[in-house]
């Protein structure tokens, strides 16, 4: 199965610009975040084969938290698989009590609208997953992961997922408490591959493949097999399998055939 399925990037930040066709030139499934609602309108009527675009409300960006609408942004949800990059971050300019207000109402809207969520906590493990103990979600994807070990085992009990970029695979001893089934792969683009060889794009997660093969004892095309397995059972919980492009459909029916 490996071979025949392109590299899973889960989280990159892209050019909204950036033509359809260069993106497909990438050769990978990516799933683009966007930093705030108003970022999301612009591409929200894209049809990209391969391009994944999500709705966004970073915790850092002071407009998009502070110009949040919890109408506007679940009724945007509705037109998109990906609620993408959303969460908490100590190191924001915007006060935290803030921004768990602007999570807490995302997280509302993601009980009553499921969706693969990637979910931003810079400095604020802890504080997000109290969020997510309060307002449970299927879907949850914690994205640059940096909790310590017994909030690690917490997230992994409360069903959350990883996804792991270059910068993360430098804590391998870390890395190694989340189960391979629960682990997903990501750039952060451009800002958790500054490290990874050339080429430095979205998509470009080869490297972080080999890393996780060293962590977890197994092959690296292995990795890529069961990081598509996992994105297949996450597709299931969050139920947006009909929300992903055609390609992608068909890409995770056939990780999904090696599962059953």
């Amino acid at each position: 199965m490996a071979p025949q399925l392109p590299p899973l990037d889960l989280h990159a930040h892209i050019d909204p610009s950036t033509a359809p066709a260069d993106l497909e030139r990438l050769g990978a499934v990516v799933f683009a975040a966007t930093r705030s609602p108003h970022e999301y309108e612009s591409v929200r009527t894209r049809r990209d084969q391969v391009t994944i675009w999500g709705v966004g409300c970073h915790p850092g960006v002071v407009e998009s938290q502070r110009d949040y609408d919890a109408a506007s942004f679940a009724s945007l949800l509705s037109s998109t698989a990906l609620a993408s990059e959303i969460g908490l971050d100590k190191r924001s300019m915007v006060p935290l009590e803030e921004q768990e207000r602007v999570f807490d109402s995302i997280l509302s809207a993601l009980q009553d609208t499921p969706r693969i969520a990637s979910i931003h906590s810079s400095s604020a493990p802890g504080r997000v997953l109290e969020a997510l103990e309060a307002r449970p979600i299927s879907g949850a994807v914690l994205h640059w992961w940096r909790g310590d070990e017994s909030q690690t085992r917490r997230a992994v009990e409360l069903g959350c997922w990883f996804s792991i970029n270059a910068a993360g695979t430098k804590y391998p001893s870390a890395v190694a408490l989340i189960p391979l089934e629960r682990i997903l792969t990501e750039t952060d683009h451009p800002s958790g591959d500054r490290a990874s060889p050339a080429p430095r794009q979205p998509g470009a997660v080869v490297d972080v493949e080999q890393e996780l093969a060293t962590i977890y004892g197994v092959d690296a095309r292995a990795v890529r097999g069961q990081v598509w397995m996992n994105f297949a059972v996450l597709v299931e919980e969050a139920d947006v399998h009909d929300l992903l492009p055609p390609a992608v459909q068909r890409m995770v029916a056939s990780a999904r055939a090696h599962t059953d």
